[in-house]
């Protein structure tokens, strides 16, 4: 099939936009015509499998659906934590620590200035790397530990 047909496919099985330029393609290209007429016989094939009449459901049906539903969630393991008093009472005390245990970090943590950013040294503190090896390296020892002490 080409591509220009490919494209409007959608519309052409619709009946929706036929243009002139469609058509004449479709007459003249046997492989393109004959693939969208097999396209139009499986639409209409399926369009025939059921009227829109069929399509309301036997009576009783939600009702076997709803027990089927509620008899395989009494076999879960879950339904003793979703539909029991239990469950829901298990679940608030664990919504309390969890406010109560967070409240109290967040207030230590803010009162050892981690949250706040207190522990940050201000002033850039720089020892000049002069003098001999010793010196020298004495000096880069002081600048990396006041570096980490920034960084953390």
């Amino acid at each position: 099939m080409h591509r220009s047909t490919r494209n409007r496919l959608e519309s052409l099985l619709a009946g929706v936009g036929n243009d002139g330029p469609m058509e004449d393609h479709l007459s003249s290209c046997a492989s393109c015509s004959l693939e969208v007429e097999s396209m139009r016989a499986q639409t209409a094939m399926l369009r025939s499998l059921r009227s829109p009449e069929e399509v309301e459901p036997a009576a009783g049906f939600y009702a076997r659906v709803m027990q089927r539903i509620e008899e395989r969630a009494k076999d879960s393991i879950w339904a003793v934590f979703v539909y029991s008093p239990f469950g829901k009472r298990l679940a608030y005390a664990s919504l309390t620590i969890a406010v109560v245990l967070g409240s109290y970090v967040v207030a230590q943590e803010t009162r050892d200035g981690h949250l706040l950013g207190e522990n940050m040294v201000a002033q850039d503190v720089h020892v000049p790397v002069v003098g001999d090896q010793a010196q020298q390296r004495d000096a880069v020892l002081q600048n990396f530990a006041v570096r980490q002490g920034n960084i953390q």
